[in-house]
């Protein structure tokens, strides 16, 4: 574990040291505590007591070397490592965090700083269902970890991050903010861990005394050179379906959207997304084949219901050749809404695109997707992305994609 700790260290580190040489450094402390959010009916029964723990971290403050640190008013890239007990030792043991992240200025005076904070990484964890002290009894027991099913997960956070000066080189911190850890349904169960936290700590800077008088003359970079792009991305995927089946889907989708640049860091715009889900075959009371899992109820075994076709809002945020994306869809096309039976023997066949549903039955007829996206060579792009369905993930995709853009007149 320690040895592959090490490599994702050094796999993240890599862009950061290569990105310039660094004439600011500032190194942070800070200890921390939380409440894991009750948001499932197992956290709920395991009832375990506060979060404690700390981080340590670096950070890169901007030197306006780039045109994205401009664009983003002169941001703060940093790399955090977290350490957490989280609450019942034996049973969610620990947790650990190893995550890039970057502070955007909102407000900044000579006594006070206020940041918005915005990471994504890897968290491990050493207590998991299948690695739990105890023989993993009801799912949702005071004495089962349902919560997290892989030792690897993703690590998501964002907050309130202030700062008060003190010297030159020495400020008090401190953060409030929220953090989600899970799988995105690659292995069950994978109910997450999903924490309310505040922080406090100290920082202390060190300045090699470069400054804009006596540095070369500062770079005014120009906007973008298009306005517009196309998108074309082709994903794919693994997941698990129910922790008691241990079988696995593949998972796919097929982007075609376009995005207009409002700002230099944010583009908005819209998309056509076609789905494709191995689990969803025949399934449900009576239907032991495939799956024990009770969420759906499907009666037939037809190859259309794995396919969903949508249309969606995209949002994009720029910081160089690293994109992160927020969309929002809804489904036009969608057997599984169509096909849905409930467990009273209720048929669904004629429900509208759009209609009330329960998120603990069905997936219902709307999604979010977000992920990051990296510009490799030339228009050719890698993305990560996780579709939910509010506090439902599906899937965790890895996909390639083209950018073609349009240039202004």
């Amino acid at each position: 574990m320690h040895k592959f700790l090490f490599i994702i260290a050094f796999i993240l580190l890599i862009p950061i040291a290569t990105h310039s040489q660094p004439k600011t450094l500032v190194f942070k402390a800070q200890t921390m505590g939380g409440n894991i959010l009750p948001i499932t009916k197992n956290i709920t029964n395991i009832n375990p007591n506060p979060s404690l723990g700390g981080e340590l971290a670096i950070e890169f403050p901007s030197w306006h070397e780039h045109p994205w640190q401009q664009y983003l008013s002169e941001p703060t890239l940093g790399v955090g490592f977290v350490g957490l007990d989280l609450g019942n030792n034996k049973i969610l043991g620990q947790a650990f965090a190893l995550y890039p992240y970057l502070l955007i200025d909102i407000v900044k005076t000579p006594h006070f700083e206020l940041n918005w904070k915005i990471g994504a990484g890897l968290s491990f964890f050493n207590k998991t269902y299948n690695r739990c002290d105890t023989i993993p009894a009801n799912f949702n027991s005071a004495t089962t970890n349902t919560l997290i099913g892989s030792i690897v997960n993703v690590y998501l956070t964002t907050g309130a991050n202030l700062n008060f000066p003190i010297t030159k080189t020495f400020a008090l911190h401190a953060e409030l903010g929220y953090m989600h850890m899970s799988n995105g349904s690659v292995l069950q169960p994978n109910g997450g861990i999903n924490m309310i936290y505040a922080s406090i700590g100290a920082t202390y800077k060190i300045d090699k005394n470069y400054n804009h008088s006596n540095n070369t003359k500062e770079k005014i970079f120009s906007s973008l050179p298009y306005q517009w792009s196309i998108n074309i991305t082709g994903s794919g995927g693994y997941r698990e379906l129910y922790y008691l089946d241990n079988k696995g889907y593949g998972v796919g989708s097929l982007h075609v959207g376009a995005t207009y640049n409002i700002g230099n860091w944010y583009a908005l715009g819209g998309s056509l997304d076609a789905f494709y889900d191995g689990v969803f075959n025949q399934q449900g009371a009576g239907y032991k084949e495939h799956t024990r899992f009770g969420r759906y109820i499907i009666l037939n075994e037809n190859l259309s219901n794995k396919f969903r076709v949508a249309i969606s809002v995209n949002n994009e945020f720029k910081m160089g050749k690293i994109t992160a994306i927020l969309d929002w869809g809804i489904y036009l096309y969608d057997p599984i809404r169509l096909a849905y039976t409930d467990s009273n023997g209720n048929k669904y066949t004629k429900r509208p695109i759009l209609y009330k549903y329960n998120i603990e039955k069905e997936d219902g007829w709307n999604y979010f997707r977000l992920g990051v996206r990296c510009q490799v060579w030339d228009n050719i792009y890698l993305q990560t992305t996780v579709k939910t369905h509010l506090s439902k993930a599906e899937m965790v995709e890895w996909g390639v994609g083209y950018q073609i853009p349009f240039k202004k007149k």
